[in-house]
């Protein structure tokens, strides 16, 4: 599937990758690390099993009295075993999480600094805190749909740009069981507030101003975030009951064969649409998601930190520079095809494209090339340069998910949820 060890350590291309990840670290020391070490991540297919289980065992063969044990997790539980760990003071050593979430933690005294290792990080992927960092980017990944060709063309649809298009389109591929979309109005997990985020992102809101002013109930952000729920709602026609939806249940609804068109972050939703029904997969292409005013979609980052406590310090650290190294990097990433990628659109598009799966998908490739210079994280400034506590604050908390669930769920009016939602965004930060 990937380019071999040889040919990668081989001539600009390994020096230029090197240079872009971090930087190219030592060859493991042997004997030196030892005790044991949990490794929580939610990166569990089975493909990134077997890579970070091979990973896992060369540096235990390499350290006899180094333990790691690895712990395999889904998005919506790890963060809550994240915090019931800490809460229980069994603090885990190495998490694979968010950036949001490491600012958060950061922000809490909770997080070990790694200024070595972030050297050479990007800029705008560097959990920055009175000059310590405390997050390495393991990549990033960004919201896109996917749709039914055997369906469009039946219906003689074309591939929707525009939200009119994404309407209709859903609503002519609705019926006799059929649902055009998911839409989903979970009020407690991160799929919905991602989808809402790119949805409002698109139609021209700012949910906070650069000098971290929360801003999306006033002027202009106010009209069109209300737009963006109104636009929902009447999504959600065309959509199964989506109340209780978790990422998982997203990539099921649609490998049911039920569903016409659905958005996801990353190309997961593929690998796992493909594991489940292949012959739906055969049907399945990716498309930028549907925009109100102008393309544009969440961009997320996800890599490691270390928790205080650890009692192994040097044994983390150590882990994360051998995972984020050269080749050992590129065959965690491409055991997540095309969903978790490099953290530069141009490692992306230079050696990246190296990997079978990746040459044989061009359709993704050609969608996350298009979509990436419009993508945003939702921590970030307008810039893409500055965290911003408040951000994730209220983003990783359920203002955003509770709003969008009172308009879908409780069919409260759009201008209502609004304020109501400013109202619970200002008492956290207030409390915070």
């Amino acid at each position: 599937m990937s380019i071999t060890r040889a040919n990668f350590l081989k001539g600009a291309i390994f020096g230029g990758t090197a240079m872009a990840l971090g930087h190219h670290f030592p060859a493991l020391a042997q004997g030196k690390f030892k005790g044991t070490i949990n490794y929580l991540t939610y990166e569990s297919l089975p493909s990134t099993k077997k890579v970070i289980g091979t990973l896992i065992g060369e540096l235990e063969a390499a350290n006899p009295e180094l333990k790691i044990k690895p712990l395999f997790t889904s998005p919506e539980a790890v963060r809550k075993q994240v915090s019931s760990m800490l809460q229980s003071g069994t603090s885990p050593d190495v998490v694979n999480l968010d950036i949001e979430d490491a600012v958060l933690y950061s922000a809490g005294g909770l997080l070990v600094p790694m200024n070595e290792l972030a050297a050479k990080i990007p800029e705008a992927w560097r959990v920055k805190t009175a000059g310590n960092d405390y997050f390495i980017p393991n990549g990033v990944k960004m919201t896109y749909s996917w749709y039914r060709t055997d369906l469009f063309e039946k219906a003689g649809l074309e591939v929707p740009k525009t939200w009119d298009q994404f309407e209709a389109a859903a609503a002519k591929l609705t019926g006799n069981g059929q649902y055009g979309c998911v839409i989903n109005s979970n009020a407690n997990g991160d799929n919905p507030v991602s989808a809402l985020y790119s949805y409002a992102m698109s139609n021209g809101v700012n949910f906070f101003d650069d000098a971290e002013n929360l801003v999306f109930d006033q002027g202009e952000n106010r009209t069109r975030l209300i737009e963006t729920l109104d636009f929902l709602k009447r999504m959600s026609k065309y959509s199964p009951g989506a109340t209780n939806f978790t990422w998982a249940d997203v990539m099921n609804s649609y490998a049911s064969g039920r569903i016409a068109m659905a958005d996801y972050i990353g190309a997961r939703f593929f690998s796992v649409v493909s594991q489940n029904n292949p012959e739906i997969a055969k049907v399945t292409k990716p498309f930028i998601q549907p925009y109100g005013r102008a393309p544009a979609n969440r961009l997320s980052s996800e890599g490691y930190m270390i928790f205080k406590g650890t009692q192994n310090l040097d044994a983390c650290k150590e882990v994360i520079r051998y995972l984020r190294d050269g080749q050992r990097y590129y065959d965690f990433l491409w055991s997540i095809p095309l969903h978790v990628l490099p953290v530069s659109k141009q490692d992306f598009l230079g050696p990246y494209q190296k990997d079978d799966y990746v040459k044989a998908h061009p359709d993704i490739v050609r969608v996350i090339t298009d979509a990436w210079d419009g993508a945003k994280n939702p921590v970030f400034d307008f810039s893409g340069r500055k965290l911003s506590l408040a951000r994730a604050r209220i983003y990783t908390s359920t203002v955003y998910n509770k709003m969008l669930a009172n308009v879908i769920q409780g069919n409260m009016p759009a201008a209502t949820a609004v304020t109501q939602a400013a109202s619970a965004a200002r008492v956290l930060l207030k409390a915070a």
